[in-house]
């Protein structure tokens, strides 16, 4: 039987407070992941820091994959 896929929406709903019942050491280390740097300050809410995060953080521009195939097949080598 096939399981439907869950949106992102509907991930967040099913369990809402799992980054507040994170350890904050494994909070802090996969921060740290993310920027590169350990929090300045932890505020109560995990999830308003990282929203905090998302919103500071700019958008990186698309750019479109180009295949061999768009470019004519040539090859410069």
């Amino acid at each position: 039987m096939d399981t439907p896929l869950q949106t992102q929406g509907e991930a967040a709903t099913v369990n809402p407070d799992a980054v507040a019942r994170m350890p904050e050491a494994v909070f802090v280390e996969r921060w740290r992941l993310l920027t590169g740097e350990p929090p300045a300050i932890l505020l109560c809410s995990r999830r308003a820091m990282l929203a905090l995060l998302v919103e500071s953080a700019p958008a990186a521009p698309f750019v479109p994959p180009v295949s061999a195939w768009d470019m004519g097949g040539r090859n410069d080598s």
